[in-house]
């Protein structure tokens, strides 16, 4: 019988890293949605299940901080486990350790099933005996609950239009794509003295190839910032997203 709990070794491999050496956040927020997957497909409602059923895992909310990212070449690990489940949707959360085995980071997400075919989510609680439930452990990581992200006086509005280079398997703008869309909004001179320490990402609305977006900034204050990234042609929010950073030792751009 599987874990409920499991644990994926993993490394930071060559072009993985950001330009201080570390594993970018991009590569970190890719990498925990793939453990994510291997952790359902391991228990019976992963990819196999979606293609016999006809459905599919949709990302609603992903929360993570770091303490410290691992480095160029390093061994880490990531822990993932569903922590609940409540009529469309299902918490599953996430464990960052590094080469020592020293929690250095935590996560939560929460995803909804939806079917293919009428495109609508599924209640988690009625699937047959007991659907998933077999797998739920009752364990929170210690972090923040989720932010309700708000952009009510943008600072800064940016244009995109979403190319071939952002779509996932799906035909849609992967996930973890709009986080490099907030990201790039900060100067690299910024970058370069600030540590991300959090993200937040709550979706909405699918990115399709050619879509034209406005992305909004708003400071919350001297380490926050929140993001609305919108559809140009009808305002429509595809995904909202805050960022928080700490100070760290500049690093010199030249």
């Amino acid at each position: 019988m599987k874990e409920k709990k499991m644990l994926f070794p993993l490394m930071v491999e060559p072009f993985q890293e950001d330009f201080k050496g570390y594993l970018s956040w991009a590569n970190m927020g890719n990498m925990t949605l793939r453990i994510a997957s291997l952790h359902a497909e391991a228990h019976g409602f992963g990819v196999t299940y979606m293609k016999e059923h006809q459905r599919g895992w949709v990302l609603s909310r992903l929360a993570i901080e770091m303490e410290e990212m691992p480095a160029s070449l390093q061994q880490f690990s990531i822990s993932t486990w569903v922590s609940r489940i409540f009529r469309q949707f299902t918490d599953r959360n996430f464990e960052y350790r590094n080469a020592a085995g020293e929690v250095v980071g935590r996560g939560m997400s929460t995803w909804a099933l939806i079917d293919y075919q009428s495109r609508q989510p599924i209640n988690l609680e009625h699937l047959p005996n007991g659907g998933f439930s077999a797998a739920v452990l009752d364990e929170v990581p210690a972090m923040a609950g989720y932010t309700r992200i708000r952009v009510t006086e943008p600072q800064q509005i940016a244009s995109r239009q979403c190319v071939v280079s952002d779509l996932d398997i799906n035909g849609h703008v992967n996930s973890i794509r709009f986080l490099d869309m907030a990201m790039d909004m900060l100067p690299f001179d910024w970058h370069c003295c600030h540590q991300l320490h959090r993200i937040e990402m709550s979706f909405g609305l699918e990115g399709r190839c050619g879509d034209s977006l406005e992305i909004a900034m708003q400071p919350l204050d001297e380490a926050r910032f929140a993001f609305e990234i919108r559809r140009q042609a009808d305002k429509a929010v595809l995904v909202k997203v805050l960022l928080a950073f700490k100070d760290v030792k500049l690093i010199d751009p030249a």
